[in-house]
């Protein structure tokens, strides 16, 4: 009977952890490639072609995963000194207002970019002969994601808003 109790306090599943992993193996990428682009142009005097635009695509990547993964934290759309002066009572409104605006720009990202993202298809990245929409297209997931994890932060920040019911709940710095 304790352990639905326990299971309850720990807290949500990160479901940003995959996109966590994701972005840390980016970024891995994005210095592994930076340290051999130096070492090929430097010191073997050989530069890489490619590795320039691959670290480019990965640090668009990182990017727009990284910005799912602050809005699964409830930590993207923060700012601490305006927040805080809002008298608590109406702290609810501010976080449902942040998340509607906050997603109704990323459903205009979504809805405008899907046809550039179509029309870059025919477009090629220099030297990898890849379409460049496999890069542009990050701001489409990127954008999905968002949305998702603020409507999901939403009901979660609900139901444990609900559970504590007057009890010390920390909220001071989470603006969603």
């Amino acid at each position: 009977m304790n352990e639905g109790r326990e299971e309850r306090r720990r807290g949500p599943v990160d479901l940003a952890f995959p996109l966590r992993v994701a972005a840390g193996v980016l970024f891995s990428a994005i210095v592994v490639l930076t340290i051999a682009q130096v070492f090929f142009r430097f010191v073997l005097g050989s530069p890489l072609v490619w590795s320039e635009e691959v670290a480019r695509a990965c640090v668009v990547w990182v990017t727009f995963i990284g910005a799912a993964v602050v809005c699964w934290d409830g930590t993207h759309l923060n700012v601490d000194v305006v927040f805080q002066k809002i008298p608590h009572r109406f702290r609810g409104w501010a976080r449902d207002f942040n998340a509607v605006v906050a997603t109704v720009f990323l459903g205009a990202v979504v809805y405008y970019g899907l046809p550039l993202v179509a029309i870059s298809n025919r477009h090629v990245v220099g030297s990898l002969n890849m379409p460049l929409s496999l890069i542009r297209v990050s701001g489409i997931v990127g954008a999905v994601l968002m949305i998702l994890f603020i409507v999901l932060r939403r009901f979660y920040r609900r139901r444990v808003e609900k559970a504590v019911q007057g009890a010390a709940f920390d909220d001071s710095n989470d603006a969603i």
